[in-house]
C-alpha cells in the first residue's frame, strides 16, 4: 500500500515528543507567568494586506497564501508578533502600558527543500509593549531564565543591536546596504569582499563591513569600538556595555555573548536583536529583539520588544519523563467496577483500563 505523504516541511508529533513538547511548554509558560506575562490567541489567517503594512520588505515567497471566503488575498500567520501588534492597535489601544503578552501557537513559513528547517513549528513568546529601552535587561533576564527552564546544561544568548550597522550603512543605498546585510549575515567573505571592492567607501566603512561577519565573542565589543567611525555606532557599544555589566551582576555573564554582525532578518527591529543556542541544536532556539516602529502602523505608536522559542527544535536533546500509567486489568462482566476503581485511582495517577480474561479486577 502506497504511503500516503504530508506536505514538505511539515511532520506529525508522536505521543513521547508531545508530552516532551507540553512539559516544555508548562516550563516556558510558568516562567513566562513570573514575570507578569498575560496569555493572549490570535487567529491562524491574516489578511496578506496585514504582512504588506507590517513589513516594507516582504519576502512574499514564505508565506502560505489562499483566498478568503471575502475573495481577498490571505496567508497563515508567520510570527506572532505582527498579530499581537494589530491586536494591540486594534482591541488594547485603551490599555494601561505597558502590556505584557504572551502566546503559544503554531506559525508557518514556506522553507526550500535543502534548508533542513520545518515550515510548522510551534512559537512560544512574550511581547513587553508600552516600555522603551530600559525594559530591554529585563526582557533579557527573562529569555535567560527561560533558557535555564529547558533543563540543558549548555547555552548562550548572543546579542547584537541594529543600531549598529544602520548607522554604519546610513550613507549606503537602499540596494547596497541591502546586499552588504545579506552577506554578513550569511558570512559570506569571499562575495562580500568582492562587493565591497566595487564600492567608493572610505577605508574606515571597507575595514568594518569586513570584519563585521566574525565580530563576535567575548572581545567583540572592544574591537567593536576600535572600528567605529560615529558616534552612534560607539553610543550603541556603550550601551551594550551597560547591559553586559547587569547582566554579569544579575548572574547571567557567563551565557552571555555579543556578536555585533547580527543582522536582523526582519525590518522591523530598531535596537538589541538576541538569539539563544543550546548544545546539540544547529540553530537558534530562541530569537527576538527591540521594534519600536512597528506598532505606529497599527494606529498605537509605543516601543515594544519581545521575543519568542521555537519548541519543536528543543525535541531532540530534552529528557523524556517517563509515563507509567497503573493499569487495570477487568472483563466484560466487571467493567463496572473496574471503572469506580480508575476513577477512585485517577485523582492521583493516571490509569489505563485493559480488557483481559482475568476472573477480577487486577490492578498493577
Amino acid at each position: 500500500m502506497k504511503q500516503i505523504q504530508i506536505p514538505w516541511g511539515m511532520r506529525d508529533t508522536l505521543p513521547n515528543e508531545c508530552r516532551k513538547k507540553e512539559s516544555l511548554r508548562k516550563r516556558i509558560e510558568a516562567v513566562y507567568e513570573s514575570y507578569g506575562y498575560q496569555p493572549v490567541e490570535t487567529p491562524l489567517i491574516e489578511y496578506w494586506s496585514t504582512y504588506r503594512n507590517a513589513f516594507e520588505n516582504l519576502q512574499e515567497e514564505t508565506l502560505y497564501k489562499m483566498t478568503s471566503e471575502d475573495g481577498k488575498i490571505a496567508a497563515l500567520r508567520t510570527d506572532m508578533t505582527m498579530p499581537i501588534a494589530r491586536l494591540c492597535g486594534a482591541k488594547l489601544s485603551s490599555s494601561k502600558e505597558p502590556l505584557r503578552l504572551r502566546y503559544c501557537a503554531n506559525v508557518y513559513k514556506v522553507r526550500q527543500t535543502f534548508a533542513g528547517k520545518r515550515s510548522e513549528v510551534t512559537d512560544c513568546g512574550v511581547e513587553l509593549i508600552g516600555a522603551g529601552n530600559g525594559a530591554d535587561l529585563e526582557v533579557l533576564a527573562c529569555a535567560m531564565d527561560v533558557m535555564e527552564s529547558f533543563g540543558i546544561e549548555n547555552y548562550t544568548l548572543e546579542i547584537g543591536n541594529s543600531r549598529f550597522f544602520d548607522s554604519a550603512a546610513e550613507n549606503l543605498k537602499e540596494e547596497d546596504r541591502t546586499v552588504i546585510a545579506s552577506l554578513i549575515d550569511r558570512k559570506s567573505m569571499v562575495e562580500l569582499e568582492e562587493y565591497l571592492s566595487g564600492m567608493e567607501l572610505s577605508e574606515e566603512e571597507k575595514n568594518l563591513f569586513l570584519e563585521l561577519p566574525l565580530l563576535s565573542g567575548k572581545d567583540a565589543l572592544e574591537r567593536a569600538e576600535q572600528l567605529s567611525f560615529r558616534e552612534e555606532m560607539k553610543e550603541v557599544i556603550g550601551e551594550l556595555r551597560q547591559l553586559e555589566k547587569e547582566l554579569g551582576q544579575l548572574g547571567y555573564g557567563n551565557a552571555v555573548v555579543f556578536d555585533l554582525g547580527k543582522i536582523p532578518h526582519l525590518d522591523y527591529y530598531t535596537g538589541i536583536i538576541f538569539e539563544g543556542y543550546v548544545e546539540g541544536v544547529g540553530t537558534g532556539v530562541l530569537s527576538g529583539g527591540r521594534y519600536d516602529n512597528l506598532l505606529a502602523r497599527f494606529g498605537k505608536d509605543m516601543p515594544a520588544i519581545g521575543f519568542g522559542v521555537k519548541l519543536d527544535y528543543l525535541l531532540d536533546v530534552i529528557e523524556e519523563e517517563e509515563f507509567s500509567p497503573v493499569k487495570i486489568y477487568y472483563t466484560e462482566e466487571n467493567r463496572v467496577e473496574a471503572l469506580k476503581t480508575a476513577a477512585e485511582m485517577r485523582n492521583e495517577m493516571p490509569v489505563e483500563l485493559i480488557l483481559s480474561d482475568r476472573d477480577e479486577v487486577e490492578v498493577e
